[in-house]
């Protein structure tokens, strides 16, 4: 008699033994799953401080022509300067801006802010919050007054702009306008954005 196992003679499993069977290899597939070492979560970038290059308290500045005169002065509190932005922060700026006609020196513009930035470059300067721009009058001219809340000045350019809310006041006239772009260089001339309103003081009369 052959000891070989015929397949016919193997019993067969009732659904139940299936259903069982199915179960233990699942719940073997998920234990393995979750034994398995969970990757670690990539560490978080950490921003590193904006910190400036190099800081300057009572910073004093001046640029002069190719004469060798003055052509503009600049004074903070402190200056903090980002050499790779080419970018410097100021506090309390204080400008002055010289002027000349021919080779005559006349009353400089003088501006003052809250806050400022030297641009790359250098040559443009962003001046914010409380900035008033000025210069005293002569025999020929009366003072004239400026303030608004943020102004660009190109000293090169002899110009100045701002997009905000700006008074002008000269002697006791005022004018007030939505932005402005000056060009404060002899012949001084400006232009005034949107709805300008403008008063002008009735002339009084000179007592005999």
């Amino acid at each position: 008699m052959s000891g070989r196992v015929r397949v016919s003679d193997l019993p067969v499993w009732s659904a139940r033994q299936w259903t069982l069977a199915a179960f233990f290899v699942t719940s073997g597939l998920l234990g393995w799953w979750q034994l398995r070492p969970e990757p670690e979560p990539p560490a978080p970038e950490v921003e590193r401080a904006r910190l400036p290059d190099y800081v300057v308290s009572r910073f004093n500045a001046v640029e002069t022509d190719d004469m060798g005169k003055p052509s503009r002065s600049l004074v903070a509190d402190q200056l903090r300067q980002y050499v790779e932005e080419d970018v410097s922060e100021l506090d309390r700026p204080r400008m002055t801006l010289y002027q000349r006609e021919g080779d005559t020196a006349v009353e400089p513009w003088r501006a003052r802010a809250d806050t400022g930035l030297v641009l790359p470059g250098g040559e443009e300067v962003l001046l914010e919050g409380a900035v008033e721009l000025e210069r005293k009058g002569d025999a020929s001219r009366p003072d004239t007054h400026m303030e608004t809340e943020l102004m660009r000045i190109w000293h090169k350019k002899a110009f100045a702009e701002t997009d905000r809310p700006v008074q002008v006041t000269s002697a006791l006239d005022r004018l007030n306008a939505t932005g402005m772009r000056l060009w404060y260089d002899e012949p001084v001339r400006a232009q005034f954005d949107g709805r300008a309103y403008l008063y002008i003081a009735p002339e009084q009369d000179e007592e005999p």
